[in-house]
């Protein structure tokens, strides 16, 4: 707001030239041109500075009121806030809740303790529960059968045994191979009496794999001297084998022992002659 007008002046403004050299003074209004105002009270303070009063005034002339005090401008500031961004305070029990682990640092790490085993003993069971899973899939996809022998030909010299047996693996989906047990034996009896003894070489078979193999056995003829010559009666004798059987099928592998029992009766053994089989079975058995 512009301030007071200056009363005219009876003579002229001054030139440039007619100044002195010290700077001009301020022009003040002289108080005594002033009408005196009423007495009053002090207008009550607002909570708002540098406002307007909006304090009653008395009836008074314009022209008797002092200039009224200049207006300070107000500024503006413009916040933008993302729409996205929420800005909230947290709930009490939050405060109640940091406060509780502030003062039992201990309790909470017991708890933490707690937790932790317990998860550890949830990831064990569901651990154990898949591995008997898969123990339980592959038992019965890879179970093998027990196999099976038939002995094909006889044949009896002097001081040994030749026996041609006829091997089968009937397992659909694994390999096996046939070796000797650490104390194993392939042993032909005829009346509990051993007549010959001997091992049993390895054997290779296929899945569903048919092979024949050769088995010799030290031993003679003498201890089955107990029929007379001549005799059309067949002798029956007993072939026993112990052996152990490896399976596998890729890295599955299943280690079972194998007793196999044959009964086989034949003619024309003390003579000499070509022996015949009348007949023979072979019975398998797992051992484990």
């Amino acid at each position: 707001m512009e301030g007071p007008r200056l009363p005219p002046s009876a003579t002229a403004p001054e030139s440039d030239d007619d100044k002195p050299d010290d700077p001009p003074s301020v022009w003040h209004r002289p108080t005594s041109s002033l009408p005196s105002l009423p007495s009053q009270d002090p207008p009550s303070h607002h909570w708002r500075n540098n406002s307007l009063n909006l304090s009653p005034l008395p009836t008074t002339t314009l022209s008797s009121l002092p200039p009224p005090d200049t207006i300070p401008e107000l500024e503006t500031y413009v916040v933008r806030v993302p729409r996205d961004q929420v800005y909230w305070t947290p709930p009490p029990e939050h405060a109640k809740y940091v406060e509780k682990r502030r003062k039992n640092p201990e309790k909470n790490k017991k708890k933490g303790c707690s937790k932790r085993l317990m998860w550890f003993f949830i990831i064990l069971v569901v651990f154990g529960f898949i591995l008997g899973a898969i123990t339980i899939i592959l038992h019965f996809a890879f179970n093998p059968t027990l196999p099976i022998f038939a002995v094909e030909r006889l044949t009896a010299k002097s001081s040994n045994f030749e026996v041609m047996l006829r091997a089968e693996n009937p397992t659909s989906n694994m390999g096996v191979r046939y070796v000797m047990k650490k104390d194993g034996v392939v042993s032909l009896t005829y009346k509990n009496k051993r007549l010959g003894s001997g091992k049993f070489p390895g054997l290779s078979q296929a899945a569903f794999g048919s092979d024949k193999v050769n088995v010799k056995l030290d031993g003679s003829t003498k201890n089955a001297a107990v029929q007379p010559r001549g005799s059309k009666q067949p002798l029956v004798m007993i072939l026993t084998m112990e052996l152990k059987a490896e399976y596998e099928a890729g890295p599955v592998k299943r280690n079972k022992d194998v007793a196999v029992t044959c009964d086989v009766k034949v003619k024309g053994l003390l003579d000499g002659k070509k022996v015949e089989i009348v007949s023979e079975n072979c019975e398998s058995e797992f051992k484990n």
